[in-house]
């Protein structure tokens, strides 16, 4: 319970009083009882206050709203400085600051929304109960906070600290494919590649590098890895699919091997109902605490320091996300200044003093809620907003829960303030986050919407950068809107004819899709990019000659069986390269290939130099 006014003024010495007072008369008593009564009349009596409210300011009624209605009478100046930014703080007798002092003298007095804060060194400003209480029968309830939103991704100029050109600007897609790379990763997972560290359950680095060249949308960044921790989709992927418990460490602990939910999803492929239960199980997962990825905070692991649970912040994130609107884009720094105002940013350390640190020097720590150690940087932004903005990108955004706008770390233009002992050119690699969109599968995972439309290629088509040519020739017509994913997706299946020409091949194809990738989501690829609704003759032949290739064989065990025409196994079977490998059968009525266990890698190539991939069941 905050004190009452009476209480308030007479903690204030008779300087302090006299400080108050002009705002109410010019005629200031000198003794202190004259001058708390006057002051307590003034502001208890509901018609002298109302004259007092009508001499403030828009914004200063609006505030002091606020701290009555919603803060029960503490002035919150975080949440203050957040939803309304053009506002100034109360300012208070005791603040001897050259502002109210010259020559010993004040030069200035009280304004008339100084007058309704009293200051304390425990509870700093504050509304007096009673007079809160007299306010809220005055003022009406404080607007809800808005979030600002955008059609299009945001254009930022460069960072004053690079007096550079403006940011490049990136953009991923991520909602359609999500859904062929969590595939794709238990893929990895069943054929016993994906190797990693049995003390962190993370990936090693040859089993990233691998899972990335199977993606749909291989990574935000062309960059080759130089270290494990350098990759952002494939290192999430590998955590989300053990978080969904569709994977898990083997015996040895250096390799993951699928569960038996995992098992079941090889049947079908992955749908909207799976990313929820992946996202539903992720948000309580102790697997990986994200902010571990932002290498630059030190004191992670000390010994004073008390991080919260990884599932209490993201619960706090995912509250937010439900906000977002849909379709839109929301810059990262509104998304900040909304989850201050609406005290929801979540808290990363328990108890009082901070335990982490910028760079390498540990006695360099966070102070108190204006600043980090002696810099102008904010530890809301600097360490809350760290842990955001890797969680953001990595997990929800690889989840296909938001699309997202980006640059490079370096050339961000948000200015985290003075990080003196910082040790690298930028904070993390995830710093060049600018922008995020909700998704309509963003909108099912969240419980916004009961069903998921997927998104049609249509709202792609009005902006081609792509064009398909009846040579089999993929012609890049837009390189700037062609972001570096889209670039490698194109390398995976099709061969370079030089910068901005590719040409489809069977065989390259085919690798693709023996890895695990989709000859439909390929087509659909090609359509969207292209905005051609039909292909020419020529390559739809050759898209349909290959699709009859891809679903013509099974493959149970050691014995490829025949889903479609029978001549074609019997063809395969008098086929010179394949003659002395496999032998004809039947189980029942249905034709078989038999092939002996130690000849299934060589019937395997051979077939593939014939335009096959058998199917594994």
């Amino acid at each position: 319970m905050l004190p009452p006014l009476e209480t308030a003024l007479n903690s204030l010495t008779v300087d302090d009083l006299k400080w108050y007072a002009p705002v109410l008369s010019d005629s200031v008593p000198t003794r202190k009882g004259e001058l708390v009564a006057l002051l307590s009349r003034a502001l208890l009596n509901p018609d002298e206050l109302r004259k007092l409210i009508a001499r403030l300011a828009p914004i200063e009624r609006e505030v002091v709203a606020e701290v009555a209605h919603s803060m029960g009478g503490l002035y919150r100046s975080d949440v203050i400085e957040a939803k309304y930014p053009e506002s100034r703080p109360p300012k208070s007798s005791r603040a001897f600051g050259s502002s109210f002092y010259i020559g010993g003298r004040k030069k200035e007095y009280a304004a008339p929304f100084d007058l309704l804060f009293a200051y304390s060194y425990d509870l700093g400003r504050y509304i007096p109960s009673d007079l809160a209480a007299l306010l809220r029968t005055l003022l009406p309830p404080p607007e809800p906070t808005r979030m600002a939103s955008r059609e299009h991704p945001p254009k930022p100029h460069a960072a004053a600290k690079t007096k550079g050109p403006p940011p490049e600007v990136m953009l991923a897609e991520t909602e359609q494919s999500v859904f062929h790379d969590l595939g794709a990763t238990l893929y990895l997972v069943q054929q016993g590649k994906a190797a990693v560290s049995p003390a962190t359950r993370l990936p090693t680095l040859p089993t990233l590098r691998l899972l990335r060249q199977n993606l749909l949308l291989g990574d935000y960044f062309p960059e080759e890895y130089e270290r494990a921790e350098d990759a952002i989709r494939p290192l999430a992927l590998i955590v989300l699919v053990q978080a969904a418990r569709w994977a898990a460490p083997t015996t040895a602990g250096n390799k993951l091997e699928l569960t038996r939910a995992g098992q079941a999803l090889l049947g079908a492929p992955i749908g909207p109902q799976q990313i929820k239960e992946a996202w539903g199980r992720w948000l309580k997962s102790d697997l990986l605490d994200e902010l571990s990825r932002v290498r630059a905070i030190k004191g992670q692991q000390a010994k004073g320091t008390r991080l919260t649970k990884p599932a209490d912040r993201r619960a706090r994130l995912a509250a937010v996300l439900e906000d977002l609107p849909a379709g839109r884009w929301v810059e990262m720094d509104e998304l900040l200044r909304y989850m201050r105002a609406e005290s929801q940013l979540p808290a990363i350390e328990r108890g009082g003093q901070s335990g982490l640190s910028i760079g390498s020097y540990s006695s360099y720590y966070y102070g108190d809620d204006d600043g980090y150690g002696y810099s102008s940087a904010k530890y809301w932004d600097v360490i809350v907003g760290s842990y955001l903005r890797a969680t953001l990108w990595e997990y929800v955004a690889t989840l296909g829960l938001v699309d997202l706008a980006y640059t490079y770390p370096e050339q961000t233009p948000h200015d985290f303030g003075s990080l003196y002992y910082l040790d690298a050119e930028y904070l993390s690699r995830y710093d060049g986050l600018l922008a995020m969109r909700l998704t309509g599968l963003g909108e099912y995972v969240l419980g916004l919407e009961d069903e998921y439309t997927p998104p049609g290629p249509a709202a792609r088509m009005a902006e081609p950068v792509l064009k398909v040519l009846p040579n089999l020739d993929v012609v890049v017509t837009d390189a700037a809107r062609v972001p570096p994913q889209e670039r490698a997706f194109l390398e995976r299946i099709a061969t370079a004819q030089s910068q901005d020409v590719y040409r489809l091949g069977r065989e390259q194809l085919l690798d693709a899709i023996n890895s695990g990738l989709d000859l439909a989501q390929v087509k659909q690829f090609l359509a969207a990019r292209s905005g051609q609704a039909e292909f020419p003759p020529i390559v739809r032949v050759f898209f349909d000659d290959l699709e009859k290739r891809v679903n013509a064989l099974r493959e149970a065990g050691t014995m490829l069986v025949l889903e479609g025409d029978p001549f074609v196994l019997t063809e395969l079977s008098n086929h010179p390269s394949l003659r002395a490998l496999v032998r004809l059968g039947a189980i029942g009525e249905q034709p078989v290939l038999l092939v002996p266990e130690d000849q299934a890698a060589t019937v395997r190539r051979q077939l593939k130099k014939l335009g096959y991939v058998p199917r594994k069941t």
